[in-house]
């Protein structure tokens, strides 16, 4: 999400009432997110502060803490909670969540060492996501941005949906970026999201089928050189076909990654009878 401004590494850290800041976890477009010390109760966070021109007024500010008050009502166990939402004494907004400190998706291969695919931890994985996204959906919050590094990983090593931050509530319109491109990540974002439309939980679902060809091949199915050449890609360009060996899942990527909405999964639900399908098939 480095499409327009990113805070400087040495930028001074935020004076946020009741926690003690460390140091920035990761730097975006959009935020910074912090590992702090929470006072009271005692514990380990992470703290993700709104840059100051992301939300330039009042108006921007409160609409973005209504959406984190609704995302924070999210229960789900692979859902990463919102633990406290406030302000920082700059004024800026800011949420907790726990610190999870096992890496996220990205950082994890499927590659067996024999070379082949770990296709049931990917359908493990798959299945997780789909849960999360079903709750959220069926809740009214599109989470907008599913990419390898909102997938985190929990103590136990079970993976967690992350960074609501982006979702959407039904009936809000398209939100976009000062530099006149969609929220989100464009490896990752559905041609519609990209255009800066209305979307529903079929976006989310075109950015786990993504995530989902990531896993399985090691690679995504578009490739660019910039943000705007991946949008025109995931946009124009034939859905690619898998290696031979991964051949029974190109069904269910043609729906997974479909150029419009109708023609992809009608919800999570039919997402997951389709991942059951092609495990039934496979039989490992």
């Amino acid at each position: 999400m480095s499409m327009v401004h990113t805070e400087p590494a040495n930028a001074p850290m935020p004076e946020i009432r009741g926690y003690r800041l460390r140091h920035a976890l990761n730097h975006g477009a959009m935020s910074t997110v912090y590992l702090a010390d929470q006072v009271a109760p005692p514990r380990e966070v992470a703290i993700k502060v709104v840059a100051p021109y992301a939300l330039s007024d009042e108006v921007s500010r409160r609409r973005f803490e209504n959406e984190v008050r609704t995302i924070a009502r999210l229960e789900h166990p692979h859902v990463v909670r919102i633990h406290e939402l406030g302000r920082t004494a700059e004024g800026l907004p800011y949420y907790t969540m726990p610190y999870l400190p096992r890496g996220h998706l990205g950082q994890r291969s499927f590659r067996r060492p024999d070379g082949s695919v770990d296709e049931p931890r990917v359908i493990e994985v798959l299945r997780v996501l789909l849960s999360a996204l079903q709750y959220a959906h069926s809740r009214g919050v599109v989470h907008r941005d599913v990419k390898a590094e909102n997938v985190l990983f929990d103590e136990a090593g079970r993976p967690l949906l992350a960074d609501f931050g982006v979702a959407l509530r039904r009936g809000y319109g398209p939100r976009v970026t000062a530099a006149g491109l969609a929220v989100g990540s464009t490896a990752y974002m559905a041609p519609e999201q990209a255009r800066g439309e209305d979307v529903d939980g079929r976006a989310d679902l075109y950015s786990l089928g993504v995530l989902a060809w990531e896993m399985l091949t090691g690679e995504l199915p578009y490739r660019a050189a910039d943000a705007l050449s991946m949008a025109v890609m995931h946009a124009q360009d034939p859905i690619p076909k898998l290696p031979p060996e991964l051949r029974h899942w190109q069904r269910f990527m043609n729906r997974a990654l479909a150029k419009v909405p109708v023609d992809r999964f009608e919800d999570a639900a039919e997402m997951a009878a389709k991942v059951a399908r092609v495990e039934r098939r496979r039989r490992w």
